[in-house]
């Protein structure tokens, strides 16, 4: 009788531990996508970060050879880039150090956006440090032909979180965790650190996942600028499964007692199938911070005075067709 008494107290147990982590893992799993959608309440916020990229031409490629000439500098590569970003109305400044693979000299590029014009110093196409390139961002606008909009460009800082939100939402709560330590942030504040790791056992599932996804992601890069289109329309006709994420891989996210994510790491690694049926394996490393969330932060560049119009260089990157 002992006997059969003990069995079930322990079967008792192990249903309650069982229930308990499925529980525990749920709520982890809905604070990581709760947070990911608060960053859209973000309307102003200091920003720092960097990322290693390591991505084929499968990816990052042009026909014309001026723009191919600049992609090629980003493709293998690390950014930095630190800056203070405003919301409504569109006031944005940062500071870009593009180091090329092999290369131990960053390509130093500080841009301003305000008033509803871009204005940008690329060592590339500048004659000096004073001379700036200026984009009406009103005009661009109004070009049905561009990908970039002022609102576009308003999204752009939450469009990591945004595509992670779109894609982990469909993810099993049993792969989030969360560290049992809170982590210091760089204004001494804690916040919770929560991650979703890729792995051989659910690689398969999430790529799964992933191409349900892939419509709506592509929209969330055209409706953000980052694709036009046409390359919008020509990636919705590839295979779903011409995107495959890999392991190892992984997102970390750091949130504070407010719910906003502070600190957010990405570490990827995915591969891209072409047209002609060739596979190239990309990279991405990320890592980026927020502080100062919703205090409006002023900028401190000043509009420059040496500028010059970027229509000249718009012109050599897309030819008009004859």
């Amino acid at each position: 009788m002992s006997k059969k008494w003990l069995t079930l107290t322990v079967a008792a147990a192990i249903s309650v531990t069982s229930l308990t982590a499925c529980t525990d893992n749920t709520k982890i799993k809905e604070t990581a996508l709760l947070a990911l959608d608060k960053q859209k309440e973000m309307k102003s916020y200091t920003f720092e970060g960097s990322t290693t990229l390591s991505i084929s031409d499968a990816l990052m490629k042009s026909a014309n050879p001026l723009t191919n000439g600049l992609l090629s500098l980003v493709r293998e590569s690390t950014i930095e880039w630190k800056g203070i970003s405003n919301v409504d109305p569109l006031q944005y400044q940062a500071d870009l150090k593009i180091t090329p693979k092999g290369s131990s000299s960053p390509i130093e590029i500080p841009v301003l956006i305000k008033d509803s014009k871009m204005y940008f110093n690329m060592p590339a196409l500048n004659k000096t440090t004073e001379e700036y390139y200026a984009i009406d961002l009103q005009q661009m606008s109004q070009n049905s032909k561009s990908p970039l909009t002022l609102d576009s460009l308003k999204n752009t800082s939450h469009l990591t979180t945004s595509v992670a939100g779109l894609i982990f939402s469909g993810t099993d709560a049993k792969w989030y965790k969360q560290e049992k330590n809170p982590v210091k942030l760089a204004d001494g504040t804690t916040a919770s650190s929560i991650n979703l790791e890729v792995t051989s056992k659910n690689e398969k599932e999430l790529n799964a996942i992933l191409q349900t996804k892939m419509p709506e992601l592509i929209s969330l890069l055209q409706n953000n600028g980052l694709l036009t289109a046409d390359k919008a329309e020509q990636l919705k006709k590839s295979p779903a499964s011409a995107v495959q994420i890999h392991a190892p891989s992984k997102l970390i996210l750091a949130i504070d007692g407010q719910g906003f994510i502070r600190d957010e790491s990405l570490d990827i690694n995915f591969s891209i199938t072409t047209a002609e049926g060739k596979t190239a394996a990309n990279h991405i490393s990320l890592h980026q911070t927020y502080d100062a969330i919703n205090q409006a932060t002023a900028l401190t560049k000043e509009v420059p005075k040496n500028i010059k119009n970027f229509d000249e260089i718009l012109k050599l990157i897309t030819p008009e067709k004859k």
